[in-house]
């Protein structure tokens, strides 16, 4: 009944019925979960993967409860798996009473690592956060800090890097982006607001003549901001 539908469906898909027996499973969900769709379809789906830890099993409590789940990350980590998955349960009903329960599953690894990864790359660079003389400091952006990662969480990491040295200017130095949208202006705006609570001035450096125009095509204005053309100039003048 099921077969033919799950096979289409491009993300890993499983079909449990009402007493938790699996009665389909599509291409994508063998390789997922590593398994062979003949060793586990008419099992028990707590027979089949036995040692699966109750904070995986959504499918079984949709049935359970008969509530549908919805997982944005979900740790898959459990004996042969080492993964992160997104899930989807849906109850299925037949006569307006529950026959079963379809889990619906990608694998979102990669993007989890990636991301991971970019907070690190924050967090290193919150580290280099250099004085380069007694009351300045200089923090150099990246285009895919800038392009990928949450704003918040690098304006966090600048003001706690910030706050720890004895300085009162910090230059952030822009000479190595190259698009930008107004999200990222917006974080510069928010970010020397939160310098100046804890007594330190922004300033930038390094906008180069693309994102000017980019700036000026969206109508972005960096109030209350010192800006010049290269460090050596705000070195200079500071």
């Amino acid at each position: 009944m099921y077969a033919s539908i799950v096979e289409n469906i491009k993300s890993a898909v499983m079909v449990i019925d009402s007493q938790s027996i699996i009665v389909s499973v599509n291409q994508q969900c063998e390789k997922l979960l590593k398994v062979n769709r003949e060793d586990i379809l008419k099992k028990n789906v707590f027979e089949a993967f036995p040692d699966a830890p109750r904070e995986v099993r959504h499918i079984e409590n949709t049935i359970k409860y008969e509530r549908e789940f919805t997982v944005d990350v979900m740790p898959y980590k459990w004996g042969p798996y080492n993964a992160y998955f997104t899930l989807q349960t849906k109850l299925l009903y037949e006569d307006g009473l529950v026959v079963g329960a379809m889990a619906e599953f990608s694998d979102i690894t990669k993007y989890i690592e990636r991301e991971a990864a970019l907070k690190k790359s924050v967090e290193e660079m919150a580290a280099n956060l250099v004085p380069i003389s007694c009351s300045v400091a200089i923090l150099p952006l990246t285009q895919p800090l800038v392009t990928e990662l949450e704003p918040g969480y690098f304006i966090e990491k600048a003001l706690t890097a910030a706050h720890s040295l004895q300085i009162s200017k910090v230059i952030l130095d822009v000479t190595a982006i190259y698009e930008a949208d107004t999200v990222f202006y917006d974080s510069i705006t928010l970010l020397a607001r939160g310098m100046k609570l804890i007594g330190k001035e922004v300033m930038v450096t390094g906008f180069r003549p693309e994102v000017v125009k980019q700036m000026v095509h969206m109508g972005i204005r960096l109030q209350d901001i010192r800006i010049y053309p290269t460090l050596k100039k705000a070195m200079e003048l500071n």
